[in-house]
Parts: structure tokens; sequence; C-alpha cells
């Protein structure tokens, strides 16, 4: 398993063209990779890298995000944050949970110590994606406790 030393928070990040800034005050809940043909879509790339964080934990410092609202294969409405200028997605509000957002991690200034614990919708993955030393899980996973212990795992416990 692939061990990740965790930055000092608070760590900054924001949009590429620098109207929004935020700081996250606390480490993630998790780390993971979803290769569902949306995530695919949205990011015009191989997969979305996604980071559940406390509401709490994510103070924006600069500039207002915009909302759309994606409306999942399930049907399930979520909004997302971007910049009104460059586009840059920031991060959505998951369903279900109104404590947390997932934060988009490679908005992130610093982001070398970014590793997935799982990837979700690996039956829509590119042919060349590995997942070894991770979770993998064909679709959605019933249960997020697991991807929660791999993250803490990797990161020591923390």
């Amino acid at each position: 398993m692939t061990t990740v030393t965790l930055p000092k928070f608070p760590v900054s990040g924001g949009c590429a063209c620098g109207a929004i800034r935020y700081e996250l005050l606390k480490p993630p809940i998790a780390l993971f990779a979803c290769h569902c043909s949306d995530c695919q879509a949205i990011t015009g790339s191989a997969f979305s890298l996604a980071m559940p964080v406390f509401c709490k934990h994510l103070r924006l410092t600069r500039g207002e995000p915009g909302v759309w609202i994606r409306t999942a294969q399930s049907g399930k409405q979520i909004p997302q944050r971007y910049c009104r200028d460059c586009g840059t997605r920031l991060f959505t509000e998951p369903g279900g949970e109104p404590a947390t957002y997932t934060l988009r991690p490679g908005t992130l200034d610093d982001t070398s110590w970014i590793r997935p614990a799982a990837a979700f919708w690996t039956k829509s993955a590119q042919p060349w994606m590995t997942f070894d030393g991770i979770l993998a899980y064909d679709t959605q996973p019933s249960d997020f406790m697991p991807v929660v212990a791999a993250w803490r795992a990797m990161i020591g416990g923390s």
C-alpha cells in the first residue's frame, strides 16, 4: 500500500484564473477516482478525482462560485460549484450528506500528496487503466466506510 504524507494544514487552492480561492483547513475524509462515463465527459479526461471534505473545513477566501445542476444517470440532482470566469469545477455538493462537499483535488496549489485510495466505476474505465494497490469497485460502492478506512491507512491513521 502506498503511504501518503499529508501537508501541513490549512492548504490553499483555487480555480485556473485565480478568481476563486479557498483554504482546506483539515485533511480530507477520503480520496478516490471515479471512472464513470459522466465524470469522463465532465472532465474531458479518463476519470475524475474526488476528495470528500467536511463543509466546515472548506473556506472560500476569494470570489463566489457559480452553480450548475448535473443530473446523474440515477436521476439525482447534484449541484456543481465552478468559477464563472474560467469554468474550473471546484467542488460538488453530494446529495444525502449535507455536511460534506466533494472537493476536486486538482484545484489544490500543491497536488504532490494526492493519491486515490479507491477507484469507482472501473467497469467504465479506459482499458489501459490499472488499479493495483487500491480498492476497485465495478460501480458505486454501497458502503463508503472501506474507502475511508483505506484512505486512513494510507495517511497513517491521521
